[in-house]
């Protein structure tokens, strides 16, 4: 196969049967030796059956488990060095500064593979379809997630649409409060746990906003105030919350800022011409 086996098993992980997403989780999470694999083996370590195993190879295109197995041991992501021991890992004094940069993207690829695994194309079409509709859009986030929120706000604005983003708490909650059905209120929140952006999105849903919160996980307490969860992944991380959710939610705002333009391309294209006359009349009259 030309496509990377484990980027296609990422990407259609969400379409997967639970049974088959079981495998699919060995495969990507194992360091195991795939020439010594058996479908035996993956079916006892994925505690299925061999013909799930064999549904799950022709869920990907393929024949059987020996294709399967042929393409796992092919794949570029086979002949390097797996980041697994690196992902949570945790500082000392004894760390050189010469592993920093191995450890560091080691890192942020692995989240952002996790959240092409995650994040569903179902729930990020509605996301798009409502902030295109939306007669404004307003932003909620706290501390880190502040930086990723203001990258979407300037990616908005230049699109043409009405977009509020406040760093103050406070002015988030009562500018949601005063929202209602022609608007979407978009939070940002890695852990999910922030209580001044669960009250801010929960007073958007209140007054009738479409409710939308980009976040790492299923069980985000953040989720019970959203119509549209945009998930960027399944566990957490060492420092990830203050380091590492910054690539995956800004992964996420591009997807958002693309689907736009995809979805209306004369509209928002129009707008980032408009944006972009503005732009140079501004630097020239500086």
């Amino acid at each position: 196969m030309e496509t990377d086996i484990y980027y296609l098993i990422r990407k259609r992980y969400l379409s997967l049967r639970p049974s088959e997403r079981k495998v699919a989780d060995v495969l990507l999470d194992s360091g195991s030796d795939i020439s010594a694999m058996t479908i035996e083996w993956l079916a006892q370590a994925a505690q299925v059956s061999q013909p799930t195993v064999i549904r799950f190879s022709k869920a990907m295109g393929l024949e059987g488990f020996r294709q399967l197995k042929t393409a796992l041991l092919t794949a570029p992501s086979a002949q390097e060095t797996r980041p697994g021991d690196l992902l949570s890992f945790a500082t000392s004094p004894q760390d050189k500064l010469a592993d920093i940069p191995a450890k560091v993207i080691s890192t942020n690829i692995q989240h952002l593979k996790d959240t092409l695994k995650h994040l569903s194309t179902h729930a990020l079409t509605q996301a798009v379809q409502a902030i295109a509709q939306a007669e404004s859009v307003f932003l909620i986030a706290a501390e880190n997630s502040c930086a990723v929120a203001e990258d979407l706000a300037t990616k908005l604005v230049y699109l043409g649409i009405k977009t509020t983003f406040h760093t103050d708490p406070y002015r988030q909650s009562v500018g949601a409060a005063k929202l209602d059905r022609r608007d979407v209120a978009l939070a940002i929140s890695y852990t999910g746990r922030t209580k001044s952006s669960i009250d801010a999105l929960s007073s958007a849903k209140l007054a009738g906003a479409r409710t939308v919160v980009i976040t790492n996980t299923d069980s985000s307490p953040i989720n019970c105030c959203a119509d549209i969860v945009l998930r960027t992944g399944n566990r957490q991380y060492f420092y990830g919350g203050a380091i590492f959710s910054r690539s995956t939610q800004l992964a996420v705002v591009d997807m958002l800022y693309t689907g736009l333009l995809v979805d209306d391309y004369p509209r928002f294209t129009r707008h980032l011409e408009e944006s972009a006359t503005v732009s140079r009349v501004f630097n020239l009259e500086r």
